[in-house]
């Protein structure tokens, strides 16, 4: 008899300590699942309406999942009334869009928020917001867009929708079939896949970057971007998405701040939308806004003239190469020096100077 109370006391203190480990396996396998049909939801947003087969294709290549797990994602779909038939189409009802904006919402504004206050590196951001996204409520993505003051675009060039957008589209035109010598700026670059991505940002091409495409063959494309030659293949071209360079980006007599030699004096046309977070309103802070006149006046003699000391709104300020580059200037025009006295008399009032 003690032979079998022992047992049973072995039997209940192992059912008493599986019980916690099977409730998180419970709550990790819910998860999942939970993850996997949002991760449905944003793929289904961006596809519109679609023959089922032709959507579980792309669900198993987008999430990772056998052909027939992804046929099993979409009868779950249906079931839960997040998918409809018309037809022999299948289509978001209006409960499941409004559950794939928000994760897209979430997604974007989180990285915004990784990008900007953060300060982590471009190429993670994406991996990162992928695991956020899905812990956000609807609560906490509405004060996470008021901290980061209602952005519209991601650090990638993707428009952040509203609860009650009907598109999420993609702006701009891929660079492979821009055409050539027509200046562009970059609006969007696709992060998906990760190899890809890291290769376009290792040139330097992110959101912002003025391009210009020189020549294509069948294999790519030469470009120039920022002063510097690139060549990406096709593949890599259709990642980066253009728009024609709008009035106040460099271009004709617009250069960087780096750029300018010393003792020329140069009017602030703006700051590269590459930068963001703290590191452009610093700049902002420091008196860097249009209009402003800049002069550099004093370049270390070391590491190649880095810092350089810069006169701007009667202050000297030090910036290093890679901050000034930043900063996009044109030569002043000195056939109104009545004009620009004037206004070196109204900064120096808005910025005194100690003595």
């Amino acid at each position: 008899m003690s032979n079998v109370t022992g047992i049973l006391l072995v039997i209940g203190l192992l059912v008493v300590l599986a019980v916690p480990s099977l409730r998180r396996l419970g709550e990790a396998y819910r998860l999942r699942r939970r993850e996997t049909v949002e991760d449905a939801l944003k793929v289904l947003i961006d596809l519109g309406a679609q023959r089922p087969d032709r959507v579980a294709d792309i669900l198993a290549g987008r999430l990772h999942l056998s052909r027939r797990a992804a046929l099993r994602l979409i009868q779950m779909l249906n079931e839960r009334g997040l998918v409809s038939m018309e037809g022999d189409l299948m289509r978001l009802t209006s409960l499941g869009r409004a559950l794939g904006l928000h994760i897209v919402r979430a997604h974007r504004l989180w990285e915004c928020y990784l990008s900007d206050d953060a300060a982590v590196p471009l190429k993670e951001v994406h991996r990162l917001a992928e695991k956020a996204e899905h812990h956000l409520s609807p609560h906490d993505v509405r004060r996470l867009e008021a901290r980061m003051g209602y952005p519209r675009y991601d650090p990638h060039g993707d428009p952040i929708p509203q609860a009650d957008d009907k598109t999420v589209d993609c702006p701009g035109t891929p660079l492979s079939v821009w055409p050539e010598g027509e200046p562009a700026c970059i609006v969007h670059v696709e992060d998906e896949p990760e190899s890809v991505f890291a290769h376009i940002l290792a040139e330097g091409l992110t959101p912002g970057t003025q391009v210009v495409v020189l020549e294509r063959s069948p294999q790519g494309m030469r470009v120039q971007a920022d002063g510097n030659d690139v060549w990406l293949t096709t593949v890599m071209a259709s990642h980066i998405h253009v728009a024609a360079a709008p009035e106040g980006l460099p271009g004709t007599g617009h250069i960087t701040l780096a750029d300018v030699p010393e003792g020329m004096q140069v009017q602030v046309v703006g700051i590269s939308p590459e930068v963001r977070g703290l590191l452009r309103r610093r700049l902002l802070d420091l008196g860097f806004t249009r209009g402003a006149v800049v002069e550099p006046v004093l370049r270390s003699s070391f590491g190649r003239g880095d810092p350089t000391a810069y006169r701007v709104r009667g202050t000297l300020i030090a910036l290093r190469r890679e901050q000034a580059r930043h900063i996009w200037v044109e030569p002043l025009d000195h056939t109104s020096q009545e004009e620009h006295d004037e206004q070196t008399v109204e900064t120096a009032r808005a910025y005194p100077v100690d003595a």
